[in-house]
Order: structure tokens, then C-alpha cells, then sequence
């Protein structure tokens, strides 16, 4: 049989550095064709990974525009667009099942009676208001197991827009044009801030060169004042409102006394101009120019698209909840643009994957796409039915961290008050 010579392809992990989650890279492995039955039940003798750096920034001659996308990683080429269609993506076997059947990628150990209540024991513990008996008390009527099947594209892109940025001008040399052809946003070369991918958000603001002009500030024509937003000029002086101009105020006794808010005057000075008219330009304040220079902002983000495909016995659990569970890894592909998964003998899945690739999120038009990864993943679920007399409510435990999720738990007592004392931090 020939043997098959893999590439590595990446995806990101999370490790602990000194208390830290940091990102780190993790080779993931693909076939070049179609693999045999041979070669995903022992897949670790046809695949070879290969270390090697990684640079995801693409090729100065590819910034043209938004409209010319980077060329695709070579290290993460989708099978797709280097083999004939029927290949795929396939990381090996998982807890020592030698075998891509999903279904048997779940831990054969079961959860007892004991562990099951221990477990909604622990959760109830630490919700406000939640009394203890049901979970303590009631009988446990069926514990059913079944699994649930994730499907994830993450879309990295990059996306830059021009601003305009002023401040009043001090005096001073400038970056006028006539020093320098001025580069296109997409020329600008950010490398050293290029971020990890698929961070979540990340923005930076880059100065684009040979753009500063010094001009007339338009708020003051160029004079450095304005008129008062208080008097506006027109009336500088305004009516005492201790005395009403009189200059006088009356005691109790009849007699006058000087007003000692305006001094006898019986008028007062605007108290914004100090009766001058005009204020300090804020715009400019008050050199009447102001230096303007064209800001590249430059932001790399994540763009999501979620699928959760599952049985009857999760239907009422929420898309996101499974989207928190610790699963494992069934299909791990990066790509530029990434293409469906295809599993052998398992529509549900291909369906799966073809509607998240499919319900892809819109790029802007101000941005490119950097590189996308696609995961499917499966997270094994355990539905508990819990019953008292003609009483019963059902709770799940998700994942492989067992994470619990209740949605009407029978012995509440907060009145809907809870959120208010999280809102007070009480």
C-alpha cells in the first residue's frame, strides 16, 4: 500500500503559563486523497507531522484591495483544493477508538445514581435561593445518554477604513504630501501587530504617511475665538437676579443695602465671556489652524456561524450551552476558505457541516478574509429524570467538564429577586 506523506495543519489551544491561557499552535493532520479503511482505523501509520513555522500574513503583492484576497495558507491547504473531492479532514482515532465512527468516540464509562445526584447536589449548592431537598430526596427515574453534534466556522478577517484625524497645529514641520507618494490603505504594513488568529477583536490606528495639511480651523474662520454660548455677544451685561437691577436690596427693617452680588451696579458680567463677546476656540484653542492627517484603523475580528445538531432528548437545551460544553474533536480544518467535511456513512454530520459552511457570516466590503477554520465536534449528554410523588422535573449533565443545566428546577424560592442582588453585588 503507498504510503501518504501528511502536512500539518493548525489550530489553536489553550495552554497555562504562569496562571495565563495563552494560545499556542498544535499540528492537526489531513489526508491528501480519500484515506482507506485501513488508514482511519490506524491512522497513525500513514500520517508523518511535519513542524514547521507559520506566517498567515500574506504577500505584500496581494494588499492591493479588499477585492484580491491573500493567497491560501500553504500550511493549512484544504484537502479539498489539493485532492479529489471525495478527501477530507480526520484527526485519528480519540480515547483509543482507532475508528471515525462518532458514535463511539463518547467514554464508555457511565455515570451512577450517586455521581448523578453528587453532581446536581454541587450545582444547586451554589445557586441563590435553590433549596436542596428534590436534589437530595427525589427518586431518579431514568438516566438516559446520548450525544450532540457541534459545528463551528470561524471566520478571521481583517478590515480597514480610513479616518481623519485633527488637532489644533502648534507650529512646527509637517508631513506634507510633496515629501512622499502617499500608499494605499492596503499597503500599509502592519506585520508587527499582526495578532494571534481567530482572537475575538483587535484593533490598532496607523498614521498614513505624507498626509498632514495644515487648514483654516472652520469653527472659528480662523480666529481663534468664538461667540459666547452663554450671552452670544449680543448682551454681555445681564440684570443682577439678587437686586433686579436696582442696585439695592431692602432689609427688614425698610432700609437699602448695597447688593453685594453685583456691587451696587445692578448689572453683572456674562459669566462665560466675562462680557468680552467671545471664548477660546475649543476646536483649535485658539490658533486659529488646525493639522489634519489621514488615520488607517485597522481591526482583526472573528466572525462566528454556530450549528447544534442533536436528538429529541436535548431538544430543550439551548444551541449555547452545548457551544460551552467541553466536547471532543471530530473534524478540525483551516483553510482560506473552508469547505465542507465529509464523513463516510454519516449524513447527519455532512448535513451538519454543510449548513454551517453555508450560513457563513458576511464579510463587510472594507475588509478581507485572513484564513477560516472549521470544527465539528461532539459533546456527550446525559438527561436525568428526577421524580416525587405525581412531581418530576429533568436536568442534563453536557460535556466532559459535566456541566448541568436545569431549566425548571422545582424548589425556588427567590421570587425572580435573584437578579436584582446580583445587580446590587449582594
Amino acid at each position: 500500500m503507498e504510503h501518504h506523506q501528511s502536512k500539518p495543519l493548525l489550530s489553536v489551544s489553550d495552554d497555562c503559563i504562569d496562571g495565563n491561557k495563552v494560545e499556542s499552535w498544535r499540528p492537526y493532520e489531513y489526508y491528501p486523497q480519500a484515506p482507506t479503511g485501513e488508514q482511519v482505523r490506524f491512522p497513525s501509520n500513514f500520517s508523518q507531522p511535519i513542524g514547521d513555522t507559520f506566517d498567515c500574513y500574506p504577500p505584500p503583492s496581494n494588499h492591493g484591495s479588499p477585492d484580491r484576497p491573500p493567497l491560501p495558507i500553504s500550511h493549512a491547504l484544504s484537502p479539498f483544493q489539493v485532492a479529489a473531492p471525495g478527501g477530507y479532514g480526520y484527526q485519528g482515532g480519540y480515547n483509543d477508538h482507532q475508528c471515525c465512527d462518532p458514535s463511539r468516540l463518547i467514554d464508555s464509562s457511565v455515570l451512577d445514581e450517586i455521581e448523578v445526584r453528587q453532581l446536581l447536589v454541587d450545582h444547586v449548592g451554589h445557586r441563590c435561593c435553590w433549596g436542596s431537598e428534590p436534589a437530595r430526596k427525589w427518586q431518579i427515574t431514568s438516566i438516559e445518554n446520548c450525544s450532540a453534534y457541534v459545528g463551528l466556522l470561524e471566520t478571521f478577517i481583517e478590515e480597514r477604513e480610513t479616518v481623519i484625524e485633527r488637532e489644533p497645529y502648534m507650529g512646527g514641520e509637517i508631513d506634507k504630501a510633496h515629501k512622499g507618494s502617499q500608499c494605499g490603505i492596503w499597503e500599509l504594513d502592519v506585520k508587527s501587530d499582526f495578532p494571534l488568529l481567530f482572537i475575538p477583536e483587535k484593533e490598532i490606528r496607523i498614521r498614513i504617511p505624507h498626509t498632514e495639511v495644515v487648514r483654516k480651523c472652520d469653527d472659528c474662520n480662523g480666529r481663534g475665538e468664538t461667540a459666547c454660548s452663554f450671552c452670544h455677544g449680543m448682551d454681555p451685561m445681564t440684570q443682577c437676579p439678587e437686586c433686579f437691577g436696582r442696585g439695592v436690596v431692602a432689609d427688614r427693617d425698610g432700609s437699602d443695602t448695597v447688593c453685594t452680588m453685583c456691587l451696587g451696579k445692578g448689572t453683572m458680567s456674562c459669566a462665560s465671556c466675562n462680557s468680552r463677546g467671545t471664548v477660546t476656540c475649543n476646536t483649535c484653542n485658539g490658533r486659529g489652524s488646525l493639522l489634519t492627517r489621514s488615520v488607517a484603523v485597522v481591526k482583526w475580528k472573528t466572525l462566528y456561524t454556530k450549528k447544534v445538531s442533536t436528538s429529541s432528548k436535548a431538544a430543550s437545551v439551548p444551541d449555547e450551552v452545548f457551544h460551552k460544553a467541553r466536547g471532543k474533536q471530530l473534524y478540525n480544518m483551516q483553510a482560506y476558505q473552508c469547505t465542507p467535511a465529509f464523513f463516510p456513512n454519516f449524513d447527519e454530520l455532512n448535513h451538519l457541516s454543510s449548513e454551517v459552511i453555508a450560513r457563513r457570516a458576511p464579510v463587510p466590503l472594507s475588509a478581507r478574509v485572513i484564513t477560516e477554520r472549521h470544527i465539528i465536534s461532539i459533546v456527550p449528554v446525559t438527561r436525568v429524570i428526577m421524580a416525587h410523588r405525581n412531581r418530576s422535573f429533568s436536568f442534563y449533565i453536557l460535556g466532559y467538564d459535566w456541566d448541568i443545566f436545569v431549566r425548571d428546577y422545582p424548589s425556588r424560592f427567590c421570587w425572580g429577586l435573584c437578579c436584582c442582588f446580583e445587580w446590587l453585588n449582594l
